[in-house]
């Protein structure tokens, strides 16, 4: 299989129960890894034989500009959709990391993990 990934992708978004965190958008930190079990662009050198990460991370952007989520998991859930539905990955691993909600911990997070089978 090729992974492909981006880490450590910083985002801004409206998301979170309370009134104050939906008072302005938060930062969110995305980790993501795409899986092919056959890369076209190993052998041609060609993106468009291959998973444009560049676009994959424009249309999260979009998401996050449409919707105003309340919690991370649909958010996620939404993400890994999008990625298996356009892009054609046959699996998908997500985690999305929020800093500063729990004082006690440097961050809280989701991790989704989907191929077309489940």
């Amino acid at each position: 299989m090729v992974v492909i990934y981006v880490r450590d992708l910083r985002l801004e978004t409206v998301i979170g129960v309370t009134e104050r965190e939906r008072r302005h958008p938060q930062p969110l930190e995305f980790d993501i890894e795409l899986g092919m079990q056959e890369n076209k662009a190993c052998r041609t050198d060609q993106l468009g034989d291959t998973i444009n990460y560049v676009a994959v991370v424009d249309e999260i952007h979009a998401i996050l500009g449409r919707h105003s989520f309340r919690l991370l998991e649909p958010l996620a859930q939404t993400i890994v959709d999008m990625i298996l539905d356009k892009f054609g990955a046959e699996w998908v691993r997500l985690e999305v990391t929020k800093a500063g909600i729990v004082p006690s911990a440097r961050s809280v997070g989701v991790r989704i993990e989907r191929s077309r089978s489940s």
